[in-house]
């Protein structure tokens, strides 16, 4: 009997569909384009309460000379972990787990390149979600060590502690900002386990003069709006903002930007930084806390020059609350080593980019491998320890693997 081939199904969709679709989004568009210029009106009322320097501009600027000092001498890393998409390996939910940690001395062409891969799994009993966690704690483990190994080999590299050494996470210091509860044996081990070990690393890193930052590139919540709406009146305003669309409206300002742009001389650039505030205590950050570290949360445009710069919000850790002038020093100290590791073209640090494309599978082909390596592993070992044919095993391999 002849095999019929299977066909793609084409779907058309017609004109009509497309006219409805089109006028409706031209006319959200431009409700959403009235309400932006309003909101920035507002705005800008608050951006002395949200920037670091208020709006005394000149404190902004760094010369060019000072990022190039910072990119030569400085000794970077960059720390990230990753893993799969989970698949069903019988009564398991599998994924590759990976952590890697990239050193720079100063932005060189030749980094040091550090990465550890383990396969996890977990049983998926009654709950795949429970199970999705349970591997996600292995993995965040995974870069707690990596970040450990990073900060050992860049001492070696500077052992007579002559240079200023940063550690860039990818993501927030506080990760996850939240866990689930509902198991309480995973949860039990999340805070007694995996948060004290992450404190501890951190905590010795900052005895050791290390600078840590966690650079987060995906702005979520609403921790800033929070602090600008005690006591304010106007909370209407807010209702519809987020962070990302607060700080982006703000420090992507074109009344503040033109002025800025305008100031600059050829040896300068400008360095937007908003005030940083401590974490919300509605997270898990109050186990963080509650362990000794205390962590603040900036946001900051690394740059005026580069049109392809974007806001990113960074998370500051301390062993002891900081007072108010410390904070400031030491948020603009962070902000222009940030600048400094952003090279032009690009809109995050260098050492996070070299870590996160260390350790990242990505996800269009990542599961596709990883079922046809565990189906021809799956396959080998069956056929080996037990006495099923081989047509049999082909088909108990296509049944548990998913």
């Amino acid at each position: 009997m002849a095999q019929v081939p299977s066909r793609k199904r084409k779907i058309i969709i017609g004109a009509d569909y497309w006219f409805k679709l089109l006028n409706s989004l031209r006319q959200e568009i431009y409700n959403t384009a009235i309400e932006v210029n309003t909101l920035i009106e507002i705005l800008l009322k608050y951006a002395n309460d949200i920037l670091l320097f208020s709006n005394n501009w000149n404190k902004y600027k760094v010369k060019i000379e000072e990022l190039e000092k910072i990119r030569k001498d400085v000794l970077f890393a960059g720390v990230d972990s990753s893993l799969t998409p989970p698949i069903r390996l019988g009564p398991y939910l599998t994924s590759a787990i990976s952590a890697a940690a990239v050193i720079t001395e100063g932005i060189s062409s030749n980094p040091l390149k550090m990465l550890e891969v383990d396969f996890a799994r977990a049983p998926e009993s009654s709950d795949a979600e429970n199970a999705y966690y349970e591997i996600k704690i292995k993995m965040f483990k995974s870069e707690i060590r990596m970040l450990g190994r990073s900060m050992s080999e860049m001492k070696k590299i500077d052992e007579k502690d002559e240079r200023e050494k940063i550690v860039f996470i990818d993501g927030p210091i506080v990760d996850p900002p939240t866990f689930p509860r509902k198991n309480q044996k995973l949860r039990d081990s999340y805070e007694n386990d995996y948060v004290k070990t992450r404190v501890s690393y951190i905590l010795n890193g900052l005895n050791e003069k290390f600078l840590i930052l966690g650079v987060v590139k995906k702005i979520e919540g609403n921790l800033l709006i929070s602090r600008l709406l005690q006591d304010r009146s106007q909370t209407d305003v807010f209702q519809i903002l987020n962070d990302y669309t607060l700080t982006t409206l703000i420090l992507r300002s074109w009344n503040i930007l033109k002025v800025l742009r305008d100031s600059i001389k050829d040896d300068e650039d400008i360095v937007l930084v908003t005030k940083a505030f401590e974490l919300s205590m509605n997270t898990d950050y109050s186990i963080y806390r509650n362990n000794g570290l205390y962590v603040y949360s900036f946001y900051m445009l690394p740059g005026l020059r580069d049109p392809k710069k974007r806001v990113l919000r960074v998370e500051i850790p301390f062993d002891q609350q900081p007072s108010e002038s410390d904070l400031e020093k030491y948020v603009w100290k962070c902000a222009r080593y940030i600048t400094a590791a952003t090279l032009p073209g690009h809109n995050i640090p260098i050492p996070v980019i070299l870590a996160h494309n260390a350790c990242t599978i990505p996800r269009s082909t990542a599961k596709k491998v990883m079922k046809e390596v565990a189906s021809k592993f799956l396959t080998a070992n069956l056929r080996e320890n037990t006495s099923l044919e081989l047509a049999g095993i082909i088909d108990l391999t296509k049944g548990l693997i998913e």
